[in-house]
């Protein structure tokens, strides 16, 4: 308990470190090198291209009940007055008044510079105006000489302009008429335009940190106490954050009224109530923890008193009560002092109440904490402090450590709790390993009675002997049964235990289940006496194989028939099957009492009878048993109908057998047998009309080829198959459309592995995805295949379903990495750079002046460039003249900026001009080569243009005889470290990827340094 107090602590105490040090560490408030004195301000020395931000505080002249005109020269001697500060000023009859009219004026000596300076303006009371130089550059509300002509608002703004000169002139007109103390409460910041963003930034995520972190605690001790609505104190302390995070909301650096446009009315009475209301939600939050410790009397008293003052703000205008805020603050603290000193008295004096000795001291801590940032944030609302991030990390500690301690008092209530359950449990193993240790004991006679009898029956029923009666023999059999039965019963209560334990196993194999339900209806033939009960095995002669446990598979058969034996007298009982969807479906009906639908589900739980136990007997675990078996062998149970008085019918389902499974459709539409070799015939399946991928599978044993068939018949893929992994290669040259290959590992000649290895030297792991099927499973076997390139691994035997899965997210994800590569074409097609956009403009207006004609057709040249470069699908082939009249159209431009430096020569075969090419794969390279090459010299160059056509192959080359490209710069061409190179673009290597992806071509350059570099590549003709 200590250690976790002290941890406590420890991390109350990191936490503030940690928020005190984070706000400090972000605040980029510099401090003045002077404050201004007699109204000016010296900041001739300051940089403001950083984004430090420098306070205005200091002797403002100040001119009482007057407005001066922005601009003019003041009529007056000014005053003044100290910023931040209220202003309070004596009228004719001496008394001192805080309403009125007043100018506050700065002058601010500057470094003369185009810069865009801001002000960041949070509290003026209540109305007021900011001139610099003369200009109006904001405000909030209306300040005016006469409370008619007067319109109050106060919200925090920023100001943004610039200054001619050496001087900014700051003129602030304000006006207050409501408010009991009126000035500049806190400081004003002045820097750039960028600093002044950057503070206004910092500061709302400061008050959305806490207001946030206030709100979520709030509502979590809320969502609690609903849970748990006997622990007031979860109410009043999730009140009291909330409450308090509206008051941080309303007070302070006011977001809530910067960022909501509320009513000026209805913000201040928002201001006041959750100011004032956190007060109550605090005391009776403190009375619930402290139950002994504050007297009753003193608790009613503050809320009545409290509620009284929130009263009268409601119904009266700000005017009124705003002159009281000030005094009721004061005494909202000194009441938080008494409770502390209380509590305190009571800690001295050995009284700790519901709390320990350490963590009522602990909570005293936090209190005390809770007062500190209030008396900080009074002190910051009063103008005494220029921030109050002491209060801002007190407060939040302070209902963090609260709600760790409401935590920490629960938990312990919970450990005994704990301790009881723990008691419990050992209780309840006791009894389970006496139960399983006396099964066990059971087991031993059970299997003598069975076996002896057994053996007398065997031998009674001899031809020969006779030493048996058939009264005794009938005897004899009906001991037998009934010890199996109990053994049966045995094997229950041990499944249970093997259920708790998760140790209980099947061995899945090919199952009839006609013959089970025979053997199942033979044994309870003897158990029926005295019943006119007719067991009815309409099970279908042909009906497939399940895949399941044999033993089992019984087992769930027989607790089923024991049920319908037991709750039916006479009548008949009667299985069924047939097969639904790849699924055998047996149903066990009964003519016996049925049941009430209540209890359809209940009768699988553990335990649960749906009849009275005293009148049928039996323990409530044969149904639980048999849904876990099923389970087990992915199977599924469940009642089908039952009624009162009229029966009970319960169905079960298990898988086909896989060996089977190609049969079912031949099966449901002729229910005749059809044998296992005609049924997997080598046809391959039908190819679909809208197949949304191709799947190549590679298998040396046929029938797997036709599994793998049947696995994805319902799916919308082609499935195309290859018997040894040479074909498969061979597929791969002459197919482009396959989308995934599925490769057993086990074959002659050509291993899966080997063929693997061979799949990725041409495609990468996205181009092609390769999932290996095998029945070795080692570890070193796994790590072969994912060396050699597959991307996932597959255990023989699978489940067809986990095989669909797997496919269907390799196909999908090579799906979003086409996705993703088309889409970074896109982006790349579509950047237009802003300076060729300019330059582009440019030289047309130079044009217009000059040549009007030249400068039509470069605006039909940049009006065709920018229409191809936004083409939504850069994928599809075009026809290299049409390539070629968007590099026509770029040089067009280029030329007219520069002139006769650029010459761009084509040397182009006309047999080409109809081929197809991938688009946007010439235009930047001669791009890249004015951009990057000839426009780098002061004298220009030639940019050559050669495509030439020789048989089905088409060559490009781009060649240019600007400043060439380093030895360096060739071998990192290509390296993502070379991305600030002046030759490589992300496009260069765009045209590269699709190149290498839809030719299996790359780019070659070659280039001398000062001299020439010439960019080339090929490619086959699509036919």
């Amino acid at each position: 308990m200590r250690k976790m107090l002290m941890g406590l602590i420890i991390v109350g105490l990191g936490c503030f470190a940690i928020l005190f040090g984070l706000v400090k560490a972000s605040d980029h408030k510099a401090q003045n090198p002077a404050p201004a004195r007699h109204g000016v301000l010296d900041l001739s020395a300051w940089d403001f291209q950083g984004e430090q931000v420098v306070s205005l505080d200091g002797q403002w002249e100040f001119y009482w009940d007057q407005l001066l005109r922005p601009g003019g020269a003041p009529s007056v001697s000014p005053g003044y007055m100290q910023v931040p500060g209220f202003w309070k000023h004596a009228n004719e009859n001496g008394d001192v008044n805080s309403q009125g009219a007043v100018t506050y004026r700065l002058k601010i000596k500057l470094e003369p510079s185009a810069t865009m300076y801001g002000l960041r303006i949070s509290n003026i009371r209540m109305a007021s105006e900011i001139y610099v130089n003369g200009n109006r550059v904001g405000g909030s509300g209306k300040p005016a000489e006469s409370e008619s002509l007067y319109t109050y608002e106060n919200k925090p703004f920023n100001a943004f302009f610039t200054v001619q000169g050496d001087t900014a002139e700051i003129i602030i007109h304000a006006a207050n008429y409501e408010n009991s103390q009126g000035g500049i409460p806190y400081s004003l910041y002045f820097g750039s335009a960028g600093g002044i963003l950057k503070l206004n930034t910092h500061t709302t995520i400061l008050n959305l940190i806490l207001i946030v972190s206030l709100l979520m605690l709030g509502c979590y001790q809320l969502s609690v106490f609903i849970i748990r609505r006997e622990e007031r104190g979860l109410l009043y302390f999730g009140l009291s954050c909330i409450i308090i995070a509206w008051s941080f909301a309303s007070n302070g650096d006011r977001i809530l009224v910067e960022y909501v446009n509320l009513p000026h009315e209805i913000y201040y009475k928002i201001q006041a109530v959750s100011l004032y209301l956190s007060l109550i939600t605090m005391v009776m939050f403190i009375k619930t923890m402290c139950k002994s410790m504050i007297p009753e009397w003193l608790i009613n008293s503050v809320v009545g008193v409290t509620a009284l003052y929130i009263g009268f703000v409601l119904l009266t205008p700000f005017q009124w009560y705003s002159r009281f805020n000030a005094a009721f603050s004061y005494l909202q603290l000194f009441i938080y002092i008494i409770i502390l000193g209380l509590m305190l008295h009571s800690y001295l004096k050995g009284r700790y109440g519901e709390f320990s000795k350490r963590t009522l001291l602990l909570f005293i801590l936090a209190l005390a904490g809770y007062v500190i940032g209030l008396f900080d944030y009074g002190l910051y609302l009063s103008s005494l402090t220029p921030s109050y991030t002491l209060g801002y990390c007190s407060i939040l500690i302070f209902c963090f450590l609260a709600s760790f301690l409401l935590s920490y008092r629960y938990s312990e209530a919970y450990k005994t709790i704990e301790g009881m359950a723990v008691m419990l449990q050992q209780a309840d193993k006791q009894k389970d390993e006496f139960l399983l240790h006396t099964s066990h004991e059971f087991q031993t006679p059970l299997h003598g009675i069975i076996n002896l009898s057994q053996s007398m029956l065997e031998t009674g029923a001899g031809a020969e002997a006779g030493e048996l009666s058939a009264s005794h023999i009938q005897n004899l059999s009906l001991i037998r049964d009934t010890s199996r039965r109990l053994s049966g019963l045995v094997h229950d209560i041990l499944d249970l235990e093997k259920i708790k334990r998760n140790e209980l196993k099947v061995q899945l194999t090919g199952v009839d289940v006609r013959v089970s339900v025979s053997l199942v209806f033979d044994l309870f033939q003897g158990l029926i006496t005295g019943k006119k009960i007719r067991f009815v095995n309409a099970v279908p002669e042909h009906l497939p194989l399940v895949y399941a446990d044999e033993n089992r598979l019984r087992q769930i058969l027989h607790n089923l028939v024991g049920n319908a034996v037991k709750f039916t007298h006479e009548g008949m009982i009667t299985i069924h099957a047939q097969v639904i969807e790849g699924q055998v479906k047996v149903v066990v009906e009964d003519t016996g009492v049925g049941m009430s639908l209540s209890d359809w589900e209940d009768i699988f739980q553990p335990f649960e009878q749906a009849h009275s136990p005293e009148e049928y007997g039996g323990t409530g675990l044969g149904l639980f048993i048999c849904r876990k078996l099923l389970h087990l062998m992915d199977g599924t149970i469940k009642v089908e109908w039952s009624e009162p008085e009229q029966g009970t019918g319960i169905a079960f389902t298990l898988p086909v057998a896989e060996a089977v499974r190609n049969s079912l459709p031949d099966y449901e539409a002729a229910k005749e047998s059809v044998s296992i070799s005609e049924a997997w015939g080598m046809a391959e399946l039908p190819g679909r009309d809208k197949s949304t991928f191709t799947l190549l599978a590679v298998d040396d044993e046929p029938s797997n080829l036709q599994v793998l068939s049947r696995v994805f018949a319902n799916e919308p893929y082609q499935v195309i198959w290859a018997t040894n992994g040479l074909e498969a290669l061979e597929m791969l040259k002459k197919r482009s459309d396959i989308d995934l290959v599925l490769l057993d590992v086990m074959m002659p000649k050509m291993s899966g592995v080997e063929v693997c290895t061979e799949i990725r030297e041409q495609y990468t792991l996205f181009e092609l995805p390769i999932v290996l099927l095998t029945a070795r499973y080692g570890n070193s076997d796994i790590a072969a295949g994912f060396k050699a390139g597959a991307n996932d691994y597959i255990i023989k035997p699978f489940d067809a379903a986990e095989v669909r899965a797997r496919t269907e997210t390799l196909l999908k994800l090579k799906k979003s990495v086409e996705d993703a590569l088309k889409a970074e074409v896109d982006f790349l097609q579509s950047q237009i750079k802003p300076h060729f956009l300019f330059n582009s403009l440019n030289s047309i207006i130079a044009l217009c002046r000059t040549d009007g004609a030249r400068a039509e057709k470069l605006i039909m040249h940049l009006s065709y460039y920018l229409r191809r470069s936004f083409d939504p699908k850069p994928d599809s082939f075009v026809r290299i003249e049409d390539e070629l009249q968007l590099v026509d159209a770029y040089v067009q431009i280029e030329e007219a900026r520069f002139e006769e430096r650029l010459t761009v020569v084509y040397d182009v075969d006309p047999l080409v001009l109809k081929r197809k090419i991938l688009p946007l794969t010439i235009q930047p390279l001669v791009e890249n080569a004015i951009r990057h090459g000839v426009t780098k010299k002061m004298e220009g160059g030639t940019v050559r243009i050669s495509i030439s056509l020789d048989k089905d192959t088409v060559y490009v080359e781009v060649w240019d005889n600007g400043g060439g490209i380093s030895e360096t710069g060739l071998q990192a061409l290509w390296t993502s470290e070379s991305a600030s190179s002046e030759r490589r673009g992300v496009g260069l290597v765009n045209i590269q990827r699709r190149l290498k992806h839809f030719y299996g071509e790359a780019l070659q350059v070659s280039s001398e340094e000062g001299e020439w570099t010439s960019v080339r590549f090929h490619f086959e003709i699509q036919h």
